[in-house]
């Protein structure tokens, strides 16, 4: 029996998690701690979950963690960005494992995440100890590791996209580009103008214009892992356009990938290395040309969809990649990387069917 807590108590992940973790047979809670909401139950924040959990939310301080810590075997942690390391400082000296679903420790080059995050990084040792793992595509060095960083949700669906291609080297470097949309989950709980009914419904716009989200260079440096890049040389990395927006829509994440390649495929033939590179993954299912996938395909589930095409007045890939933003993209995947890290069976408490329709 896994004994885990989560600390980050009120947002989507954690009720997103709980709710995945109702099915999983070896995983047991023991806390949940934030700076809201303390002393409430946990299903007060989260009334779905009401039946499942009586859980009181415990105040977020070292002394609470530390004592989480004691009684956990994992901890899973979603704090506002540059507040992990002293968390995770505490829950590593207690000879526990942690796995943070934020950005903190996702490059291996803390300058890289100072320059996109504008602060200097409290733990610069701890950004390149860790482990940063998307299982499908770098699960061997996970295996058996106490820090993990939970990978973004548009890097999740992108890479996936991504690798079979970029395995082959036929990819022309720097030409990929990544037109991105996800649900309105994607940017937190938090009260904004922006995620007002009467602002978001039947509205769509992009965001993070001219390159400057946060996710481009987490895409960048998957791509030079998946292509044997030196992740210490940035400035070896292949550059790419990554454009998000905002769907109209609760949950989901598509993005559309457009890449040069040096040879001339057919769909049929692209198709076919899609299907084979990932038949023994459980999670991530290709489907063919004449099947464009959807966001409610992986609606509530752990699972990646694709439809992979080839474009041949343009020698162009193009592929269509889904995922349920907080589930996959962060509450799914946690879980996943928790099984792996703990020696169980990566699948435990996740092979569940989409919300559909």
């Amino acid at each position: 029996m896994v004994r885990y807590s989560f600390i980050g108590a009120t947002g989507y992940v954690c009720g997103e998690l709980l709710r995945m973790m109702v099915n999983h047979p070896q995983a047991e809670l023991v806390s949940v701690l934030d700076t809201f909401a303390v002393g409430s139950k946990i299903q007060e924040s989260h009334p779905a979950l009401r039946g499942f959990y009586d859980k009181e939310i415990v105040e977020l301080n070292p002394e609470n963690v530390r004592l989480t810590a004691q009684q956990s075997d994992v901890v899973f942690i979603v704090v506002p960005s540059g507040e992990v390391a002293q968390y995770a400082e505490i829950v590593l000296a207690e000879g526990k494992k942690l796995i943070d679903i934020g950005a903190d420790i996702r490059f291996r080059d803390v300058d890289v995440w100072e320059k996109w995050y504008g602060a200097k990084h409290p733990n610069p040792q701890m950004t390149h100890d860790a482990i940063y793992c998307i299982p499908e595509v770098m699960r061997d060095l996970a295996k058996g590791k106490s820090l993990i960083a939970n990978p973004g949700c548009y890097p999740t669906a992108s890479t996936l996209g991504l690798q079979p291609m970029l395995k082959t080297g036929h990819v022309v470097e720097n030409t990929i580009v990544i037109d991105s949309k996800s649900g309105y989950t994607g940017a937190g709980r938090r009260p904004a103008l922006n995620k007002l009914l009467t602002e978001a419904e039947n509205n769509f716009c992009a965001y993070g214009l001219g390159g400057t989200h946060r996710h481009t260079p987490e895409i960048e440096q998957n791509i030079a892992y998946i292509t044997g890049k030196d992740l210490m040389k940035p400035e070896t990395w292949q550059y790419i356009n990554f454009q998000p927006h905002l769907l109209p829509q609760v949950r989901g994440i598509e993005v559309t990938i457009y890449a040069t390649l040096d040879r001339d495929y057919t769909n049929d033939e692209v198709f076919k290395m899609y299907d084979d590179f990932y038949k023994d993954e459980p999670f991530v299912m290709v489907f063919p040309a004449n099947q464009p996938v959807q966001t409610k395909w992986v609606y509530g589930t752990n699972l990646c969809a694709m439809t992979p095409t080839y474009d041949d007045r343009t020698h162009r890939l193009i592929v269509s990649s889904v995922i349920d933003n907080i589930g996959k993209g962060a509450a799914g995947q946690a879980i996943q990387n928790m099984n792996l890290i703990c020696g169980l069976p990566e699948t435990t408490g996740l092979l569940v069917p989409p919300m559909y329709p």
